[in-house]
């Protein structure tokens, strides 16, 4: 690491102070309230014929689906987890489980599960209700999150919140793996000597604070790590959240934050099985994602739950139910079988046997035991080539999103329920209709450059994973299996981009 955020004056100063952090989060909190209380009952405006007038004109909406939801993914480019840094929630959570009764999360809730269901459970809401379109609905599910904060702090120790509830965690937890950015221990041997612990333990402690001649000393209880993570124990930027705790109790100040190459860690080891179908949710929530502009493409994607529908007699609720799994867990695993089933082959064994040959010498030949691994370990190392390209996936979204309706913020600022924005542009005609930020001849060859960069980091993340990982004669295999698998949704994304952006 060549430099060390930490040690650079006045800004490690900052980064150091925990007020700066609960300033911070305690600033964003304040904002989701407004959100939710501008949001709360503002459906539709009265009179008016438009299905979903307040979409990107409310606080609500503008806020959680164009703002944030966008906004994150850059952040997670360059910064992998450092959202979670300044997040309300996850700060809230971990002020609430102090006071709780503090128990210890489940076993079988210690895994991405939770949080892939949370994930399908959200995007049903997108197909049956259309929750991203208007504001109260938007407004009832972040008053739900804060909800299942309270109560989830209530109960378990630490932020349970976060890894049972929080998919953008679980994204960005993905993304970190090859984010140029992380938080690791300075000396290792200064953590060798050190027995303490103080870093990351949650012991009461006092403080000094001294104002002039005054002096106060208070005894409080000493945040730990929400995660249980020793900084001296990080292999990769998956787990830890940058909640900074670590770096504030160091007693030895040997903690440093700050930038890698991209791709450094990816690889040190696979995903397990609940990370692995995370991702397989989140790849085909991308590719439907993408789909959408490519009208040919999404009629073959969504021509069996359409299909099975229409045979079933369901009308709209069970399309979407069925559209929400078929997205979700079928599709995606359909992308991926071309190139599980070549990187499967790499246990083919061939040997001669004489020409005469008998029934029991046969028997004889066969191993007592296949050598080959489970359909998922190898799924969840195949997958891991695919974080860059749904990085790219996800960045063209974003950038097309807020280059699209990143005007609006004024409009919103000015009129945060939205309702005298949209009746001022619509009705009246006095406010002209805010306009993209970037002319579309720069929007399209900026997206292709970032999808094929994507790409072709896929392929240079298969070829490092493919030597760290596998043995000399499994390293072919796996590449070629990368290079299939990761080519099949490329292809789909390409064509999508080009007939969305090229042809007009």
């Amino acid at each position: 690491m060549k430099i060390d955020l930490l040690q650079i004056k006045g800004l490690g100063a900052l980064l150091k102070s925990p007020w700066f952090w609960r300033l911070c989060r305690i600033f964003l909190l304040a904002i989701l309230l407004l959100m939710i209380g501008y949001g709360w009952h503002q459906h539709a405006i009265p009179g008016v014929a438009a299905a979903d007038p307040l979409m990107y004109t409310n606080l609500a909406t503008y806020g959680l689906w164009v703002l944030w939801l966008m906004g994150v993914v850059f952040v997670a480019l360059l910064f992998g987890r450092l959202w979670c840094a300044f997040c309300p929630l996850g700060w809230l959570n971990g002020i609430i489980s102090r006071s709780g009764l503090k128990r210890t999360l489940p076993g079988w809730l210690q895994n991405q599960y939770p949080v892939t269901l949370t994930l399908i459970v959200l995007q049903l809401a997108v197909y049956w209700l259309s929750i991203h379109r208007f504001p109260d609905y938007s407004a009832v599910l972040m008053a739900t999150a804060i909800g299942l904060v309270i109560s989830s702090g209530l109960l378990f120790r630490q932020r349970a919140f976060c890894s049972l509830f929080c998919p953008a965690g679980a994204v960005m937890a993905l993304y970190a793996r090859i984010a140029p950015f992380q938080l690791r221990v300075g000396q290792q041997a200064v953590c060798d000597s050190c027995d303490s612990r103080q870093c990351v333990s949650e012991e009461p402690s006092w403080r000094r604070f001294e104002w002039g001649r005054g002096i106060l000393f208070w005894n409080s209880l000493r945040p730990g790590c929400p995660i249980d993570l020793h900084p001296q124990q990080l292999t990769d930027d998956a787990g830890c959240t940058l909640c900074m705790q670590c770096v504030d109790n160091c007693a030895h100040h040997n903690l440093q934050l700050g930038f890698r190459p991209w791709l450094a860690e990816l690889g040190q080891k696979g995903l397990n099985r609940s990370e692995t179908l995370f991702v397989v949710v989140l790849l085909g929530m991308l590719t439907a994602s993408f789909s959408k502009v490519n009208i040919s493409l999404r009629e073959v994607l969504f021509w069996l739950p359409q299909q099975a529908a229409v045979a079933l007699g369901w009308q709209t609720p069970g399309y979407a139910l069925l559209a929400a799994i078929w997205v979700t867990l079928i599709l995606p695993l359909l992308l991926l079988l071309p190139g599980l089933i070549l990187f499967k082959l790499r246990h083919l064994r061939e040997s001669t046997l004489p020409a005469k040959t008998g029934t029991t010498d046969l028997e004889n030949s066969l191993p007592l035991k296949p050598s080959s691994d489970s359909s998922w370990t190898a799924l969840g190392q195949l997958l891991l080539p695919f974080i860059p390209l749904l990085l790219t996936v996800h960045l063209i979204l974003a950038l097309v999103k807020l280059n699209t309706k990143g005007a609006y913020l004024p409009l919103v600022l000015q009129d945060p329920t939205g309702v005298q924005s949209y009746l001022a542009m619509q009705i009246t005609q006095t406010v002209a209709q805010p306009t993209a930020l970037l002319p579309l001849e720069i929007l399209k060859w900026l997206a292709l450059a970032i999808l094929l960069f994507g790409y072709l980091f896929s392929l240079l993340a298969a070829r490092k994973i493919a030597n760290r990982l596998l043995s000399d004669r499994a390293v072919q295999f796996y590449f070629w299996a990368s290079v299939v698998g990761v080519s099949i949704p490329a292809v789909l994304y390409t064509d999508t981009l080009i007939r969305w952006l090229f042809v007009r």
